[in-house]
């Protein structure tokens, strides 16, 4: 109950700010003395990468937050000739152990906890060349089209819960985007990237080796 009652809090806190600004909510938390949301961000960056480093390059990490279930992510890397995909999963929500708009802890604990972090990793076995198409795709959208927030109209979408995606490209600035299937009348930040997402997330859950 305390956990679903923080994430409550959470969106609505993220609803509330975007129906009021055009800025962007979630950002480097290097600002932050306490472990707000920004390092809530910055801890599930470094644990991602932690937990995917080693053979190969990381060409691309998306990030998938659910609401009530752990966080994981889908990592492009290229190792030699050959494009792969990794899933990165944590065995426990990160947001529920660092309690970002609950627990006083400061910046550098939540970093250490999530340096911490026990994180499952599993090669999806999916063609190199399905791979390889995926981020050729990828290559092709306008992100600097990407908005800063859900639309209705010209209006910050106030959008409750549901599941974000982080993009974050090898070189160039991370992206953040709201699931918005199902949700009438209600505008991606990025209709491109979010159908792209939606099919990576296909194969993901549905490989083909």
């Amino acid at each position: 109950m305390k956990t679903l009652l923080q994430i409550t809090l959470l969106f609505f806190v993220l609803s509330l700010a975007s129906g009021q600004t055009n800025a962007p909510l979630w950002g480097n938390g290097s600002h932050e003395k306490m472990c707000g949301l920004g390092t809530y961000q910055d801890s599930l960056d470094l644990a991602l990468k932690k937990a995917t480093e080693g053979s190969g390059d990381t060409l691309l990490t998306v990030e998938v937050l659910p609401s009530f279930h752990q966080e994981y992510g889908l990592v492009i890397k290229r190792v030699g000739s050959e494009v792969t995909l990794v899933r990165a999963t944590f065995q426990t929500q990160l947001w529920h152990q660092l309690a970002p708009l609950a627990a006083p802890r400061t910046r550098q604990e939540c970093l250490d906890l999530a340096s911490a972090a026990k994180v499952d990793t599993v090669m999806v076995p999916i063609r190199p060349e399905t791979a390889s198409s995926l981020l050729s795709a990828f290559g092709n959208i306008r992100l600097i089209e990407t908005d800063r927030c859900p639309r209705t109209g010209k209006e910050c979408a106030l959008v409750n819960d549901g599941i974000a995606y982080v993009v974050l490209p090898q070189d160039g600035e991370r992206f953040r985007i709201t699931d918005t299937e199902g949700l009438k009348g209600v505008r991606s930040e990025n209709t491109a990237l979010l159908d792209w997402i939606h099919s990576l997330l296909q194969i993901a859950n549905n490989p083909q080796p």
